[in-house]
């Protein structure tokens, strides 16, 4: 993994804004074409997500996962998200195969160091989102702070892993389905600063700069900060299970509420008590018990065991493997063979060096059934070859995923690097469930960002404490006259108790009604004010609502919430305001298409749509194209369609609503042309537009052969971003 950093000079009288004094959150979400949200395929509404297609659906995930997250972080400085799903055929990161696939990566933009501003560590280096808090400027010179690509191959033809996009925002996913909710929750956290600047393939630090991540992991058998590690041992830690742990005052606090003692695996073998760590399987009965252990024949329970007399009444010791094709070789079907041949419980190890998986699959079996690691396991079938083996499920009383001294929350470290993965996630198989950022999706994972709030308090953002509520327009931000404007209301509660209930209550602008409402869990669907409860440690509530706008609906449109808790806390944020300009003109939308690659020494043909979303009439339309690039020998265009003819900008003239104007421009590319470039189309008019945000947008020139990442993994060079490097935080799930 790559990460660049970007030291942003500004004059020396810019301050440092006091955290304390800054508003939540405002996290948008920039609505690119490669973001799939214009998809129009019809799709029906799921959970509480009310859109009708599929884009919608998209945008209206991520929009909640913004609520989410602006509801627990302060910040003064706009958040802004750029998007896209992406294919194996244009990012060779989502490459799938019927065992894996990446399902999110996300790319900070930048970084800045504490060397140029006064922040709390001077050299550590600062993602652009948490940057511009500390400061209360826009240090990303108003760009994008960071970029979430997710696998759009998913559920496609296109990808072989079994599993396909879920939208619903809630925890009860189908099976066979994956969670774009609560996998967004996740990458936001990798977004807002849950990344390291060290490469974990060698332990040096890129740029000789370490994040302020880094700076809070904990080398736990030296028993001291990794930044004061040597590269050689921070390479060594990264491949060494239970090696590193993250270490804060936030994060400490918060450990008895969302972890615990799971039941423990003990293993006795001759004379000596091993206790392994495991991840209890889906389908598992209770944890309970003591039996011998003997190894499976055929030891991968691929087909039917052939020593069931002598694994009668004992555990079976299991490989994971990846079975031939057209062999049926899941999880449960390895358990109910060894059931079958008797025995009390399955153990079964990794056949690679990888984290924890929970092993899913239904129905639930009557005997205990565990998944331990490779190292574990092969340790494990080396001593049952040895001489008898006994193992015990007990009591434990370490806490889950936590050092020897429960107060430092074990970071991903398998026993060889993971890349995108080790060190940049929690440890698997937490206890009592999965936490938001481990490195993989489990069964059990719920709406909740449980810890990841307290790492952005200790990294350093203002975080809230105690129940929170955000409010956020969904879909287009646009407020028309006369039709209908949907909304989400997210509350939180960030307290370390429960609370007995809450009311919500949402006030419309005046003449403007509630149309409609759904909530989850359940419990808001008859109108406002509306009453929830209890609401436990990190549960969260989702409401959508959709008002119905006046007629007479002019100027700003504001819709406020308020929160009423059964008992106060003084750390609660009980208010959010959402206002948006009533719509008056025409909403100019512009879109670029072309090819996917061209060759050198050839022409492209780009086309440029301008479309008049509405609700007005647009007048006065310009277009304007730029091409930026980098190469001495920059591709060279003209414009020959639609109105515009030999050069840019040109006048369109007037757009009714419902209207859209193409143009064709044809770009002549040099025969050494080697270099990346972009074309930049812009459109404007003499009318207010209410939506400026999708007045341009861009085509990128890239050479046939040229991949969107190299072998490595590491992101191809992206051109007109001025030198900013992205780094690689890869998000897999095996199964």
């Amino acid at each position: 993994m790559k990460v660049h950093r970007l030291l942003a000079i500004l004059p020396a009288a810019v301050g440092v804004l006091a955290l304390s004094a800054a508003r939540a959150a405002d996290l948008s979400i920039a609505n690119t074409q490669a973001a799939g949200f214009d998809d129009t395929t019809p799709a029906q509404p799921v959970s509480v997500n009310i859109g009708t297609t599929r884009g919608q659906q998209a945008l209206i995930v991520f929009q909640t996962a913004a609520a989410m997250w602006g509801a627990s972080v302060r910040s003064a400085v706009p958040i802004i998200i750029d998007s896209q799903f992406n294919s194996a055929a244009t990012d060779s990161v989502f490459t799938c195969s019927a065992n894996s696939t990446v399902l999110a990566y996300t790319s900070p933009s930048g970084y800045v160091t504490g060397l140029t501003f006064p922040f709390p560590i001077p050299n550590a280096g600062y993602d652009f989102a948490l940057a511009n808090a500390l400061s209360g400027t826009d240090l990303s010179l108003g760009g994008t702070q960071f970029q979430v690509n997710i696998n759009g191959d998913l559920g496609t033809s296109a990808c072989a892993f079994p599993a396909a996009w879920y939208f619903g925002l809630d925890s009860s996913i189908p099976a066979g389905q994956v969670s774009l909710f609560t996998t967004l929750l996740h990458e936001f956290g990798h977004g807002l600063g849950y990344s390291s600047l060290v490469n974990p393939t060698n332990g040096v630090a890129e740029s000789s700069d370490l994040s302020i991540f880094d700076f809070h992991i904990f080398d736990v058998d030296a028993g001291v900060p990794w930044t004061s590690d040597s590269a050689a041992t921070r390479k060594e830690l990264v491949t060494t299970p239970s090696a590193l742990a993250f270490d804060g005052p936030a994060v400490r606090a918060d450990i008895p509420t969302y972890l615990a003692p799971p039941p423990a695996l003990f293993t006795h073998f001759q004379g000596v008590t091993t206790q392994l760590d495991f991840a209890k399987g889906e389908f598992s009965g209770p944890l309970v018990g003591s039996a011998p252990v003997v190894a499976a024949v055929p030891l991968d329970a691929c087909s039917n065991l052939t020593n069931s007399a002598e694994i009668s009444g004992k555990y079976a010791l299991i490989e994971r493997s990846f079975a031939d094709a057209g062999v049926v070789c899941t999880f449960l079907s390895k358990a109910e063979r060894a059931q079958d041949a008797g025995a009390a419980g399955i153990i079964v190890f990794d056949t690679h060096p990888e984290g924890l998986v929970t092993m899913s699959g239904t129905p639930a079996l009557s005997t205990p059934a565990v998944f331990i690691s490779n190292q574990d396991g092969l340790a494990l079938q080396a001593e049952v070859a040895q001489g008898p083996v006994t193992a015990t499920f007990a009591a434990g009383t370490q806490v889950s995923n936590t050092d020897p001294s429960g107060t430092r929350v074990l970071l991903y470290t398998p026993s060889s690097v993971s890349a995108g993965s080790s060190v940049i996630h929690w440890n698997a198989n937490s206890y009592p469930r999965t936490l938001n950022m481990e490195f993989a999706i489990q069964p059990d994972i719920r709406l909740d960002m449980d810890f990841t709030p307290d790492v952005m308090s200790d990294l350093g953002w203002s975080v809230v404490k105690g129940l929170t509520v955000s409010v956020v327009k969904l879909l287009e931000p646009l407020v028309v006259p006369g039709t209908q404007s949907s909304y989400v209301v997210a509350i939180i509660n960030r307290r370390r108790t429960a609370i007995n209930n809450v009311t919500l209550d949402l006030t419309p602008p005046a003449s403007s009604t509630v149309a409609s409402t759904v909530s989850s869990p359940a419990g808001c669907s008859t109108g406002f004010p509306c009453t929830f409860g209890p609401m436990q440690a990190g549960d969260v509530v989702l409401v959508v609502t959709t008002l119905q706008v006046a007629a007479t609906a002019s100027g700003s449109f504001p819709v406020n919430v308020t929160l009423t808790p059964s008992s106060a806390g003084s750390s609660d944020s009980l208010t959010a305001t959402t206002t948006q300009t009533v719509a008056t003109g025409g909403d100019l939308k512009v879109t670029v298409t072309g090819p996917a690659s061209v060759i050198p020494g050839s022409t492209a043909t780009l086309v440029t749509t301008v479309t008049n979303v509405g609700p007005g009439t647009a007048t006065g339309v310009v277009l304007n194209g730029a091409v930026s690039s980098s190469a001495s020998n920059p591709p060279t265009f003209s414009v020959n369609s639609g109105g515009c003819t030999g050069a840019f900008p040109c006048g369109v003239g007037t757009l009714t609503s419902g209207t859209s104007i193409s143009v064709n421009t044809v770009f002549s590319v040099a025969a050494g042309f080697a270099s990346g470039a972009s074309f930049t189309a812009t459109v404007s008019s003499t009318t207010q537009d209410p939506n400026p945000a999708n007045n341009s947008a861009s085509y990128a020139f890239s050479t046939t052969g040229k991949s969107g990442c190299s072998a490595t993994g590491e992101p191809a060079t992206v051109l007109g971003l001025l030198g900013l490097g992205f780094g690689l935080l890869l998000r897999r799930r095996r199964v």
